[in-house]
């Protein structure tokens, strides 16, 4: 625990260079999911229409009899939809600080990270994001549980 809050110590440190800092909750079959993420923008263009940014969020994960840590980055693909309403989907990377959770054996603390979401852009600087995250080792172990959960992420853009 101590590592954990050590590492969301340097992130928050580190928040000025980022643009935007979010917090979410995610829940599925008893687990619940607590995260904290900060968002590096890029001027550029994925295909002349998705914007870019780079995700870094560490998560709490409270089981009904364990709990763990992630750490995990990725790229996210921005889609604006009206002025207002977006998609978001990235893939990335994953650092589990257990190989289980619960009756859930994940095989290796490496996973792959899939998130999609749908979010809505209040004014200039605060949005919310309702998505799905999937976590998955990608069957290079025998034990790939996974780990899916829909979350609600609301981010404040400085």
């Amino acid at each position: 625990m101590k590592k954990i809050v050590l590492i969301l110590v340097m992130l928050v440190s580190y928040a000025c260079s980022f643009d935007r800092i979010s917090l979410e909750y995610g829940y599925k079959d008893s687990i619940d999911v607590y995260g904290l993420s900060l968002f590096k923008d890029f001027d550029y263009k994925l295909f002349d229409i998705a914007d870019l940014s780079l995700e870094v969020t560490t998560e709490y994960v409270d089981g009904k009899n364990d709990s763990m840590a992630i750490i995990s980055t990725q790229p996210l693909a921005t889609i604006d939809i009206t002025e207002n309403l977006y998609f978001e989907a990235g893939l990335g990377v994953a650092y589990f600080s257990k190989e289980h959770l619960d009756h859930k054996q994940f095989g290796m603390n490496f996973q792959f990270k899939e998130s999609i979401g749908f979010g809505y852009r209040f004014n200039d600087n605060f949005d919310a994001t309702l998505k799905y995250n999937h976590y998955s080792n990608a069957n290079l172990d025998d034990d790939n549980s996974g780990l899916d959960f829909v979350g609600l992420k609301v981010a404040y853009r400085f």
